[in-house]
């Protein structure tokens, strides 16, 4: 047991508002006597914590959701209720959740801490029952075992090598325009959903991520490809590829950024049991994915410095309400993708999903001298080339650079076209090159009629060309010196005419390495006013890890927790029912009766000591429908003391059924048989005038 750790809970409890913390100690230590300290009264209730039988009180009455509730925050460094709310979204309400963390903290299981350098509230386990709450803390509470019930027969889709150069080839060939929101226009839409049908959605996420990935330029005439960033990327491994255009479809990322998004789904697709997880299960992992290292371990502590810029940055708006929406998009980027794949069902009727499998067996290490499948590509007489499976999309790029893609579904088809031939030869390829390439990958020979048109193509390609780009024209005495100078040899892409070469250096780009390599005599450096950015080179990413607390498994402790949490059921259940019995043989008033019963079922009674009727303070929580003084009393209560308050209330549609909002209530104005109450709704923040009258049911949520 940490010493600071117990003095931080100490000075977090000391510091509490001065009602809150009057209640607590009279409810645990009795009636507080005048004069008094705070300190002392701490020590006191850290005391009472301590002895045995309170501690076992405690740990009797702790039921599943409170476990749950610890284990998360065991699991989270520094969660917040915020943070709490989207972890468990969509098994809790926020109702339940901020009522639990009411009540964990009342029973003194939790308590409210702050950063030392951001200044922001944290939740944290109260430091002097960590050790003995530990055997109870279990991450299959979290992450269960589930078992698919019914076994998915939907078509499984995996992105593939093809399909990405599939896609690039349409780029590449036609170009691409999209409107000013990012979407693909029209005409090109509907050509792709015939060459690439049912895949809307997925090629519009592809084109976001290779806008945001800089893989495409937007000119006047729209989009195009960036050939070297193109290549710079199909260079990295399948699983890389992936990660980066999965992040990259649903945000705009800093290097950074993008390196930390798209590992951190690296990591979670590679922490999914074979027997699969749901959707909130995947989500819950996703949280943990950035926290943990590869042993279990939380992340190492940063220094002061990295510490600032890191709450500076949460300051600016990295929450965790944006987080969460974040990382929901992401997961359904990758169930798009194929990277997560329906497995079937769960008895409750729950979808399970699992990792792809092309994606959890790939090497993710390229060798540097791929070699040619020979038999994966076969070609007609109509010029349509069958591709199949098997090849890198470092390999297809270059296969890819003079076809056009014509369908693409089970089976890849491309066609060689006048177009996509002319494609090819600006890029540089030749009949030559092209029949060397195609004769690589085919069993059989290249079709003859297909030889005599690339080459009636190309001649009439060669008759009349445009150039754009860097000349270099040089004086009679200088053409040796030209071309014979390796320096400049190899900037020459074509010689134009005796002494005039054309440079391989595109227009705009900087042209000084050139000049000084050269060893002309130059008046001067050229300049231009077009630049363009430099480009950097990809993150590079590590292989996905399984997240550290799955990795590590169950202890012997979480091992047994089942059999601990099975016989504390028993003994809570005779707790409860002593005090229960206890306080109905002892003559008090009804109200003071129905308080203390309240108490009991709220679990703060650990023992008869405080069922003394000098330690309590009778309070009205709640308020029903029929009762409009009651309701107008508690909440006048609660904007006095910045109270949450829960109400349930009909809906407008008049259909009968009633929905629960949970906030702060901001202020009441009355008028002549009715009362309006201003409220802030949590957690979006969002302002409601709301009629007392319609409120069915109010509680106050005291912490």
């Amino acid at each position: 047991m940490n010493r600071s750790e117990i003095s931080r809970w100490q000075e977090a409890i000391a510091s509490l508002p001065d009602k809150q913390f009057f209640n607590t100690m009279r409810l645990y230590l009795g009636e507080i006597k005048t004069p008094y300290n705070k300190q002392r009264l701490t020590e006191q209730l850290a005391s009472f914590i301590r002895r045995e039988e309170n501690l076992q009180s405690i740990l009797t009455l702790m039921d599943s959701f409170d476990v749950e509730i610890l284990t998360a925050l065991s699991l989270i460094p520094k969660a917040s209720q915020e943070t709490l709310i989207q972890f468990f979204s969509g098994a809790y309400t926020i109702t339940e959740l901020y009522a639990e963390i009411i009540n964990l903290t009342e029973r003194l299981l939790i308590y409210t801490d702050k950063d030392e350098i951001s200044g922001k509230e944290f939740l944290a386990i109260n430091p002097l029952l960590r050790d003995s709450l530990n055997p109870y803390l279990d991450t299959k509470i979290i992450f269960p075992d589930f078992k698919a019930a019914s076994i998915s027969i939907d078509d499984v889709f995996t992105i593939s090598p093809n399909f990405l150069s599939a896609f690039l080839s349409y780029i590449k060939v036609r170009g691409i325009s999209c409107k000013a929101d990012g979407t693909i226009k029209k005409n090109d839409k509907n050509r792709l959903a015939e060459i690439f049908p049912g895949r809307d959605k997925l090629l519009q996420l592809l084109m976001t991520a290779f806008v945001n990935l800089s893989l495409v330029t937007e000119s006047d005439k729209g989009y195009s490809l960036e050939a070297s960033k193109v290549k710079a990327f199909a260079a990295l491994s399948q699983a890389q590829q992936y990660a980066l255009l999965c992040a990259a479809a649903v945000s705009r990322f800093s290097r950074d950024g993008l390196k930390k998004e798209a590992q951190l789904l690296l990591d979670c697709l590679s922490s999914i049991p074979e027997s699969g997880f749901t959707r909130a299960a995947i989500l819950r992992l996703a949280f943990l994915a950035g926290t943990y290292t590869q042993d279990g371990n939380a992340l190492a502590r940063k220094s002061r410095f990295s510490m600032i810029l890191e709450a500076a940055r949460q300051e600016a708006g990295n929450d965790a309400v944006q987080n969460a929406e974040l990382l929901d998009r992401m997961i359904d980027c990758a169930m798009e993708l194929g990277l997560l794949q329906k497995l079937g069902k769960t008895e409750d009727g729950l979808d399970l999903y699992k990792t792809a499998e092309a994606l959890s067996n790939e090497d993710s290490t390229h060798s540097l001298q791929e070699r040619p499948k020979t038999g994966v590509l076969n070609i007609d007489s109509t010029f349509t080339v069958t591709l199949l499976p098997g090849l890198s999309l470092s390999q297809l790029l270059p296969l890819t650079d003079f076809m056009m893609i014509k369908k693409c579904e089970v089976v890849t088809e491309f066609e060689i076209t006048r177009q996509s031939a002319a494609s090819g030869f600006d890029a540089g390829w030749n009949p030559d090159s092209i029949f060397d390439c195609l004769s690589n990958y085919t069993n059989y020979q290249i079709p003859q009629n297909l030889k005599i048109n690339i080459t009636e193509w190309y001649n009439s390609y060669s008759s009349a060309m445009l150039y754009h780009g860097y000349v270099l024209k040089v004086r009679d005495n200088n053409i040796a010196l030209a071309e014979n100078n390796p320096n400049i040899k190899k900037y020459i892409k074509e010689k134009l005419a005796e002494g005039i070469y054309l440079l391989s250096i595109p227009a705009g780009q900087d042209i000084s390495d050139f000049i000084a390599e050269s060893s002309l005599d130059f008046l001067g450096n050229v300049k231009s006013s077009e630049t363009k950015s430099e480009f950097s080179s990809f993150p590079l990413l590590r292989d996905g890890h399984k997240i550290g607390v799955l990795a590590a498994g169950q202890n012997k402790a979480q091992a047994d927790s089942f059999e601990i949490k099975k016989t504390s059921l028993v003994e809570a259940d005779k707790l409860l029912k002593k005090l229960k019995g206890s306080l109905a043989s002892q003559d008090m008033e009804k109200q003071l009766k129905e308080s203390l019963t309240h108490r009991i079922s709220s679990r703060l009674i650990l023992s008869e000591n405080q069922l003394k009727t000098a330690a309590v303070r009778t309070e009205i929580l709640e308020a029903d429908g029929m009762d409009f003084s009651g309701k107008v009393h508690l909440i006048e209560a609660a904007v006095k003391d910045d109270d949450l308050m829960e109400l349930q209330m009909p809906a407008a549609d008049g259909k009968g059924d009633f929905f629960t909002i949970v906030g702060h209530p901001l202020g009441i104005s009355k008028q002549p048989g009715e009362a309006v109450m201003r409220f802030e709704v949590e957690p979006t923040k969002e302002i409601e005038n709301f009629l007392v009258s319609r409120i069915t049911h109010l509680r106050r949520l005291r912490f």
